[in-house]
Parts: C-alpha cells; structure tokens; sequence
C-alpha cells in the first residue's frame, strides 16, 4: 500500500524533475521562495477554493496556462493575481501578501509552467501533505548549495531531536531566535500537531539572512502555523529591548562562529567577540521564562573551548542553566563534516528536577545515524527516540541513567575538576572490547560497509564526470582576471570582508605561543592537502591570542592557500575550520559571492597555476616560495558563477572520493593487522 509519505515523496520528486532542467545558466536565489508559496497557493486553492472566489478562477486560470505551454510571464502574472485575492481571504494562512511574490516581470520564471502543470496533474496534492512536500524541496535545494546564506538547513532528524528534548506543550510560546529556512520550527508544528491543533501555539522566529524571513513564513504557513511571523534580526539586536523571559521553549541551530558587535547584555561574562556561539546560548537561555527549557545546536569546540568561553561555560553551570549535552555524530549537515553537540538549558528551579539539583546529563551519540555513499548521515526515529528517553528519564525519575558508552549523569563538582569541559567524551566510558576474533570481525563489518560506500560514491561520481563532459564539449567562456582583480571584483552578502591576505608574521605566533589541544587550530602549510585539511599534527593557540589574531580568522568559504613547499596546495574552509588561525607560511583568500570556492580551489591546484606559481616563485627547487604580491598577478579563468559552482561540485566530488579510499585502504591495513593478531593468539 502507497503510505501519504510515498505519495509526498513522489510528488516533490515529480516536481523536482520539472524543474532542475531550468537551473543551469540562470540566477536561482528566489526560486525556492516562489515553490513554497505556490505550494500554500495550491494548497489553499484545493481546500478552500470555491467556483465563485476569485483566487480559485486565477489558479485555475494558471494551471490551464500551464499544461498548454503558455509563456512563464503570463502565468505568473496570473499566480500573482490569485496570491493577491487569496490574502485577503479570512481563512488564508498568510495575513499579508505585499511583502510576498511569486516573480515579478524582470524574473526568470521559465521554470513555472513545468512546476505548476506537475503540481496540477493527479495525484496532485490528493491525500498529499503539503509539509511534507515542503520539507523534501527544502532538502533538495540544501542538497544543491541553493539556500540563502548565514543558517544551515536543519536536517529533519536534527530539528525533530531538538523539539523532542524541550517537549512543547499545547499555548507555549516557541521560539527560535536563528529560524533559517523555518526548520526547527516546523517540526515543533508537527511535534504539536500530532497532539493536538497546533493554533493554540505562539510561534516567534528570527532570522540571521535576510533571505530567510519569508522563506521560514511560507515554511510555518505550510506547516499549519497561522499567520506567523518571522523578523530580520541577531543576537545583539534582540537583546537590546530587554524584553526577555518571554518563551516556553526555545529551539534553534543558529550560525556557528560568527562574528558579533555590540554586545551588552551581562548577565554572564561577554563572550569573544570572534565567536558568537556563547552569544547565542546565553540568548536562548535569556528568552526563557522560569521553568522553561531550551535545545541549541553548537559547535563540539564549544564543550571545551578555552578563555573567556570556559569561564562562561562554567558560570553557566554553576547556575543551574545548563540540564545536559548530546554529542551527535559528524555528517549531518549539507556540506559539512563537523560534529555538533545539543545543549538543553533551563531557567529556574521549575526547569530542573530536584532529584538532579546539582548534575548535568552527558550523552554520546556520535554513533547514531545511518549513511548511504557520500549522502549526510540521517537520524532517525529511533535514534531520536533512544536520545530523548535517556534525557526524559534523568529528568523526570530518579532511575539510573549511566550506560557505558552512552549516558552519564554527572556532577557540578566532577565538570569543575575537568575545567567545566562539557564534552560528553570526556565522561561517558567505552565499554570495554574483547579482542581476537570480536576485533577481526568488527574490522571486516566496517570494511565491507565502506566498501559498499565507496562503490556508491563511485557510480554517482560518474555521473557528474559524464555531465562535465557534456559541459566540456559546449564549451565555457571564461574572463582572465588576476587573481587580486577577483578578489576586488565584488563583495560578500554575509558582510564579511572580501580579502587576498598573507598569514602572520613569526613573531606574532612563536614557537612557545602554541598550547595544547583545547585552543585554537593554526593552519600552516603541512596541514593542507589537495583534499583539505589534516589535523594530525595541527598546533594550536590560546583563545585570548586567536583574539589578537583576528584578522587572519578563518570563514566558512575561504581558500588557504600554502605559500611555499608545494604551491599550489590548498584547501576550503568549512563550518568544522571556522574561526581557525591563517597561519604563518600561508595566504587566505576570501572570495566575493561572484566567484565559488570550490571552483577556484580547483583552478589553483591546476597543473596550468601550478607551472605558473612555479615560474615566478623564489628559493630553492626544494623549497619554493611564492610572494603575496606575485600571486596577486595570477592570471585566473573565471566562467559564469552556475559554470563554476559546476566544476568546483565535480571536483569535490573527486576530493571526497579519493578520501574514501584512503580510509578504506587504511582500514584494510587494519584488518591485515588484526587478522595477524588473531591467526597469531593462543
């Protein structure tokens, strides 16, 4: 029997479909937009939509225009129409329509009558959930790099575990002061309407991206969230009216490692203001009320992170503000590998139960999850589940909760000893494992599982390199710039700095400057592979200096680039390198929007700039070393955006493929050797 999820899937596939054909060549920032209020258009129109109303004859109208073919600028003048007089509709989900579009004459809208005529044709949106429809177009577009910028898609399972934790009840008041694309959020809808009508729930949300604000209303709209309202705003800003203690729950997967001014609230100590991660934590935890209870996606450095962000940390727990930690394993999200950790916090005694009046609960999940190829790792529902029971137990019972490997109820006193560290690793033991056959056997499940991986990574990484081709034989105009003509050629739409920049000097990092592993990374040459970066053997820097440092912090987007040895090595920054150190005997390109890094990573590793960086650089054969200067004069070939963002996601591709076998080659050395081991014992 076909489940409503099926059909939900087919459909967002069907119309997935119809519309990627329309990608290629063309700017795409507000295709995601106009779908999701086509879908609350389409959707209205099935359910309310009466003869003699006027927005049902306008989307009927434009269904006909689009199984005929009609030309795009028709149909969406008329999808504009029916928008327009379905607003003004008393049952309408959207109280307003003045700030909502679907295209306009300048868009491209060549891809709508292909996406209407879809949705149009049956089943249609028939004993369809148009959530569910949303959420799968939601991940496809995060899938293809296309969201606005500034928040990460909250993957489903992650959105679903940080509602399940807080656990909102019927008239909360939820808030989500980072909302993205309005994930989080909806699942709260959907956590509450399992239970109940979710009309009774005040839903407040905030954006970081402009571009998100009414994305997130149309995502809340779709998810039965009446008239929701979603404000442009940051940490700072919300805290300035000092309208606090507002909320039931807060849930939210805000930035990592932003940057952030103005910061005034004292309340705890100020964080850095390189790192906004305890900015937002302590946001979160101000928007409650007494007894509320908050989950926050963090960065793992955040558990253990040196200076002022341990002593807040610290604080934090000695006042009762934080009830727990999950570690959740990496891969989750789109495009990056990092490992996050979920923070539960509390306000109040009514918060925390008197039985845990002076314990944290820790739980390591990093195992959780199941993975297919190179696809992001997928919570599911029982993972969820096994989490959220653990933290339920601890929280409402007096039962044992400590399971070797997993969970660990731990004291004020111990966190103190361990320098408030709260990494659930730091606490929660391994269980023990019998070696010999138990070993061998483990060893060759794991290989046989990467090896089906790989083969999968293999097949799809064929499928970009047939499309390459075909790109190759059209042909690809390019400009040759210089490489400092790029990096001045435009800017950045997160504010962030566009900037062709040298590490610092020797002597402001030296050799007894460096610390110990809970500091701050300094990327130097050795530390870059054409692959990305390697942290054997990276060394680090206190918090306090990373500070002083500043400028040469690392964003999510930048190039590093090795200045001597083999030049033309280099890496992307991603969420895991955000606020690292650019290290002496290293450049850091900070592209603008106009150029993707992926595709210039890639244009740098070509042998063409390689031979170049070779020709004009200085020292020796052995030690090559290029200068800023000379490297500015670089001449680069640089396509149209969409014809980079193809390139650079194929040579990516070719990245994450050889790193699959390079860890299956290391794990079949680990099997030879546990084999021998075991053939061995006696």
């Amino acid at each position: 029997m076909i489940t409503a999820p099926d059909r939900a899937a087919e459909l967002a596939e069907r119309l997935w479909q119809a519309y990627v054909p329309y990608r290629r060549g063309r700017g795409t920032a507000g295709d995601l937009e106009a779908m999701l209020a086509i879908l609350v258009l389409a959707a209205f129109a099935q359910a309310e939509g009466r003869s003699e109303d006027d927005f049902a004859k306008w989307w009927r109208r434009a269904s006909a225009e689009a199984t005929y073919g009609y030309s795009g600028f028709s149909l969406v003048a008329d999808l504009r129409r029916a928008l327009q007089d379905a607003a003004r509709h008393p049952g309408f989900p959207l109280a307003w329509s003045a700030d909502l579009d679907i295209g306009s004459a300048r868009d491209d809208a060549s891809w709508m009558p292909a996406f209407v005529a879809t949705l149009d044709r049956g089943p249609g949106l028939a004993g369809v959930s148009v959530a569910d429809v949303c959420e799968l177009l939601l991940q496809r577009h995060a899938a293809e790099g296309a969201l606005p910028g500034g928040e990460f898609y909250t993957p489903r399972g992650v959105a679903d575990l940080l509602v399940d934790l807080v656990g909102p009840r019927p008239g909360d008041r939820i808030m989500d002061p980072a909302c993205g694309a309005g994930s989080v959020l909806a699942a709260a809808a959907r956590y509450l309407a399992e239970r109940g009508p979710v009309g009774d729930n005040s839903f407040e949300a905030y954006a970081v991206d402009r571009g998100n604000v009414s994305l997130a209303m149309l995502d809340l709209a779709l998810h039965g969230v009446s008239a929701p309202r979603v404000e442009l705003a940051n940490p700072a800003t919300l805290l300035q009216d000092r309208n606090l203690g507002r909320a039931d729950r807060v849930v939210s997967n805000p930035p990592f490692n932003q940057r952030i001014d103005r910061w005034e609230w004292g309340r705890f100590i100020v964080p850095p203001e390189s790192s906004a991660n305890f900015a937002w934590l302590q946001l979160a935890w101000s928007q409650l009320r007494d007894g509320g209870i908050g989950a926050v996606v963090m960065p793992a450095r955040a558990a253990w992170a040196g200076g002022s962000e341990a002593l807040i940390r610290r604080q934090m727990v000695a006042e009762g503000a934080v009830l727990g930690v999950i570690a959740l394993p990496a891969n989750l999200f789109v495009g990056t590998n990092i490992a996050v950790h979920v923070w539960v916090l509390g306000r109040g005694r009514q918060s925390r139960p008197a039985h845990r009046s002076d314990s944290v609960i820790l739980i390591d999940a990093r195992s959780a999850g199941s993975r297919s190829s190179d696809r992001p790792r997928v919570l599911s529902g029982e993972d969820v589940g096994r989490i959220t029971e653990r933290f339920r137990r601890w929280s409402v019972t007096s039962e044992e909760v400590d399971e070797p490997g997993f969970s660990r109820s731990v004291s004020f006193a111990e966190l103190i000893e361990n320098a408030g560290s709260l990494d659930p690793r730091t606490y929660v033991q391994v269980k023990s494992v019998v070696g010999g056959a138990a070993d061998l056997n483990a060893a060759l499940g794991e290989f046989e599982v990467c090896n089906r991986e790989t083969s999968a990574l293999g097949v799809e990484l064929a499928q970009v390199v047939s499309a390459q081709d075909q790109l190759a034989r059209d042909g690809v105009q390019c400009r040759d710039l210089l490489l400092k003509d790029v990096v001045s050629a435009g800017a950045r739409a997160d504010g962030r700095p566009v900037r062709l920049l040298a590490g610092p000097s020797g002597s402001l990092v030296r050799a007894q400057d460096y610390v110990g592993a809970d500091g701050v990374p300094v990327v130097m040459p050795k530390d870059i592979s054409d692959t990305g970066f390697t942290v054997n053997d990276i060394r680090y820097i206190s918090e306090q200096h990373a500070e002083r440092l500043g400028r040469f912090r690392l964003n999510r987007g930048d190039v590093v680039i090795a200045r001597r040895g083999d030049l033309g090595r280099c890496a992307v920054v991603g969420e895991e390198q955000e606020g690292w150190i650019c290290g002496t005997g290293c450049f850091v390109v900070s592209p603008p929007d106009t150029v993707d890094p992926h595709y210039l990573a890639a244009f740098l590793r070509s042998p063409g700039a390689r031979e170049w960086l070779a020709t004009h650089s200085t020292g020796s054969l052995a030690l090559q070393t290029i200068s800023l200067e000379v490297l500015g004069t670089l001449p680069v070939a640089v396509p149209d955006l969409d014809i980079q963002q193809s390139i650079g996601e194929a040579m990516a591709g070719f990245d994450t493929y050889e790193r699959r076998l390079r860890d299956q080659l290391a794990t079949m050395r680990d099997i030879r050797s546990k084999a021998l081991n075991s053939f061995l014992a006696r």
